[in-house]
């Protein structure tokens, strides 16, 4: 009797191929050009400086304060996000589209005049790409501020909840002071890494590399968490009243964080935990 035979076509392998891991998002840097440059480190001591000098009349009526210093809070961002920040999607080196190319000389561009038309065409362009460069930005900027007062302000809103703030009353500062935070650190988040996944588990894990955008986000929640200790002390201050602690420490650790997170010392690094916390988190990852 002849053997049967059988070949076994396109056999799987026998060996398990393990999940390619999708790198880190890099730190984010600030717009190399000199406007950018300036206005980052400017921009810490702008927010400063409006949170000092609206504080007298925060502690009088802290919601109509926050309700009216809100939008300027807003448009302040929206300014930062667009001149400093690269939006998401796009690389942190900013392409000049004002780069002179090369250009054939032909008789009509020859001579004084044609020099005149080309320089005159060269400003126009010119001109159009910043325009099409800051309108490029402009949608991502409206679109994470959208973002942010639809899903980070609720979330933040339970947090402060959660961590002790009224929940049958002063439900009004509340919900303020949550939007002021969200808008402190979400926007620039959303604003330079979109809705990825990896990123946003590595900013619930406190994992990401430090940055500007992480940094001013990390320091104002930690900001807030210490801006809660004069909150219940008998100093019988009127501006111990809540949240308007909270809210000057998230102020101020927004630029602390801001200003810290880019020196060398500290940019592209990350929160060490233990070597155990460090093991368990591999092992979830594998």
């Amino acid at each position: 009797m002849p053997q049967d035979t059988s070949i076994a076509l396109g056999a799987p392998s026998s060996t398990p191929q393990m999940p390619v891991e999708k790198p880190s998002a890099p730190p984010v840097n600030i717009l190399p050009s000199l406007i950018a440059r300036i206005y980052s480190i400017a921009h810490p001591a702008l927010l400063l400086a409006l949170g000092a000098t609206r504080f007298e009349a925060l502690v009088a009526n802290p919601t109509k304060e926050l309700l009216s210093t809100l939008p300027w809070l807003t448009l302040i961002q929206i300014f930062y996000m667009i001149v400093c920040l690269p939006p998401a999607g796009s690389t942190s080196t900013e392409t000049s589209a004002s780069a002179p190319t090369d250009v054939k000389s032909s008789p009509r561009s020859s001579g004084p005049g044609g020099a005149t038309r080309h320089g005159k065409h060269g400003k126009r362009k010119q001109h159009a790409n910043s325009w099409a460069c800051i309108w490029s930005r402009s949608l991502p900027a409206l679109l994470s501020v959208s973002l942010t007062f639809v899903l980070a302000t609720p979330a933040l809103t339970i947090l402060l909840v959660l961590f002790g703030a009224p929940l049958t009353t002063h439900n009004s500062e509340t919900i303020l002071c949550a939007a002021h935070m969200a808008v402190l650190s979400a926007t620039a988040l959303i604003y330079a890494h979109g809705v990825d996944r990896g990123v946003w588990n590595e900013v619930w894990g406190i994992a990401r590399p430090a940055d500007a955008v992480w940094g001013s986000a990390l320091g104002t929640g930690l900001g807030a968490w210490f801006g809660a200790i004069p909150i219940p002390l008998d100093w019988d201050r009127p501006w111990q009243a809540f949240p308007i602690t909270i809210l000057v420490g998230a102020y101020i650790g927004y630029a602390i964080g801001s200003l810290l997170s880019r020196t060398p010392l500290v940019y592209g690094k990350r929160v060490k935990f233990t070597s155990e916390d460090l093991s368990e988190t591999e092992k979830k990852i594998n």
